[in-house]
């Protein structure tokens, strides 16, 4: 099993680094996909989207050697975010005080030295790859066996709204927005909520008439 990697770095050395350290400590074979920054934070995210990595690292300075950048590592994740909700991202810095000094969130924020060192980094990666995409997986099985059900009968509320949020969680996870929602509206537990009201008027309309004859 190997894995694709964004690596968001502006500095040549500091990308030959990275490099090193996926060689010589990663446990699993990784292919880095180097990103340099682009002037536009928008142009450089939708490099590292198109690039349909498994998981995203990125410096924390990111205009060392390019002045005309003025976004770092941490603009970069929370825009990614945005987009991925939970895709596994990971900001790496000389200092790690500075990263989270600037927001970050501290649980993906690693110094320089760590990923050097020892393969802990690269094992941290690889959990949260496999635990993102197990989470996806699991939620588009059970997806399937609740649009399969709903084939042969209705779906109760709560399976409907289980559907609903199992749709949000695919949707937020890789931006695949609405491929179910419609087919439940057409068939919903709206519909049957005025199939009801029809059966009720009808009801009232038999009683109305029982008390005119």
């Amino acid at each position: 099993m190997s894995y694709k990697v964004a690596y968001i770095d502006e500095v040549d050395s500091d990308i030959r680094s990275f490099k090193r350290s996926v060689l010589l400590r990663a446990n699993t074979k990784f292919e880095v996909i180097v990103i340099k920054p682009k002037d536009d934070i928008n142009e450089t995210v939708k490099e590292i989207l198109a690039s349909s990595v498994d998981a995203i690292v990125s410096d924390f300075k990111l205009s060392e050697e390019a002045p005309t950048v003025h976004y770092n590592g941490s603009d970069i994740i929370k825009a990614i975010l945005d987009i991925r909700e939970d895709f596994p991202v990971f900001i790496l810095t000389s200092f790690e005080q500075d990263a989270e000094d600037k927001g970050s969130d501290v649980n993906i924020v690693y110094e320089k030295v760590d990923v050097q060192e020892s393969s802990k980094f690269f094992d941290k990666v690889i959990l949260q790859i496999k635990k993102h995409k197990s989470k996806i997986e699991s939620a588009e099985i059970r997806i399937i066996e609740l649009k399969e059900k709903q084939q042969e009968t209705p779906l109760t509320m709560s399976e409907e709204q289980e559907l609903l949020d199992l749709d949000s969680l695919v949707s937020k996870s890789l931006d695949k927005r609405g491929f179910i929602i419609d087919d439940i509206r057409i068939s919903s537990n709206t519909d049957r909520l005025q199939a009801l009201i029809k059966k009720a008027d009808d009801i009232i309309e038999a009683i109305n008439k029982q008390k005119n004859l």
